[in-house]
């Protein structure tokens, strides 16, 4: 699993190098990758950097971290990063964002076990 994530993390870095601007709108950039191979209880991790999409907030980005179980319905995603394009791309280099990665895949999993196994709360 690490060595995935880190994968996903290089291909991100290089991603947002290359096209995301430091000021305005920009498609969302992202790395997904297939582990239902690995018996998890997830089919795919994604993270990805999106523009904050708010006035006053143009040169703000969010780094974002999702899973999802296919075919279920269910999926989860949080912001693992904030700030400037810099900011991010300051994230994805810290050693610390591997192992902040890492406890969130078993935190997803966790979470999407429980709204298969408890689908109505």
């Amino acid at each position: 699993m690490k060595d995935l994530l880190g994968k996903m993390i290089i291909g991100l870095r290089k991603q947002v190098n290359e096209m995301v601007p430091e000021k305005g709108p920009f498609p969302v950039v992202y790395e997904r990758e297939d582990v239902s191979d690995m018996k998890i209880g997830l089919s795919h991790l994604i993270l990805k950097v999106s523009d904050v999409g708010v006035k006053g907030f143009e040169d703000k980005r969010y780094l974002e971290f999702a899973a999802v179980n296919h075919p279920s319905p269910y999926s989860v995603e949080g912001v693992v990063g904030f700030g400037s394009t810099q900011d991010i791309l300051a994230l994805l280099r810290e050693d610390e964002l591997l192992e902040k990665l890492l406890e969130k895949v078993q935190k997803y999993a966790a979470d999407i076990d429980y709204e298969e196994r408890h689908p109505r709360g």
